[in-house]
C-alpha cells in the first residue's frame, strides 16, 4: 500500500528564492541553547519533523531561522499557541503560506493566507495536484 506525502514547496518571503531541495527545505538557522549556526534542512513532506544537520540542535531548543540566500530573518512576532516559541514563515509556492513552531520537537504549526475554507481546500488540492478545485 502507498502512501501519498504532501512534498511542501515553499519560498522566502523577502527575495522568493524556491527553499525547497527535494524532500527537504534548506535554512540557515542559528540556535541559541547551543550558540551555534549553520545550515539547517528540514523536512519538506507535511507532517514530518527531521532535520538533517551538523549543528547540534537539542530537544526543546529555538532556534532563528533565515534564508539562505538573502539573509533575511523567517521569524515572526507571534508565538506559538503551543508552546510559546517564536513562529517562524515561508511562502508555499502554490499560494499561501506555512507557519511553524521554533522549538525542536514542538508540532505547533498552520497552514494559511486564506479566511475562505473553499480557498484553502483549493490551496491543499493544488499542493496534492488533484483536479478539484
Amino acid at each position: 500500500m502507498s502512501k501519498n506525502m504532501l512534498v511542501m514547496e515553499v519560498t522566502c518571503p523577502n527575495c522568493g528564492d524556491l527553499l525547497t531541495e527535494g524532500r527537504r527545505v534548506h535554512l540557515e538557522a542559528y540556535i541559541k541553547d547551543t550558540n551555534q549556526d549553520g545550515k539547517i534542512f528540514l523536512s519538506a513532506i507535511f507532517g514530518d519533523d527531521s532535520i538533517e544537520t551538523d549543528i547540534e540542535v537539542p530537544d526543546g531548543s529555538v532556534a532563528e531561522f533565515r534564508c539562505p540566500t538573502c539573509d533575511v530573518s523567517l521569524m515572526l512576532n507571534t508565538p506559538c499557541k503551543l508552546c510559546g516559541a517564536t513562529m517562524a514563515s515561508l511562502n508555499l509556492a502554490t499560494g499561501g503560506y506555512l507557519e511553524f513552531c521554533s522549538r525542536r520537537g514542538c508540532r505547533g504549526h498552520a497552514l494559511g493566507g486564506f479566511g475562505d475554507i473553499d480557498q484553502m481546500i483549493g490551496l491543499v488540492n493544488r499542493m496534492m495536484k488533484t483536479p478539484h478545485d
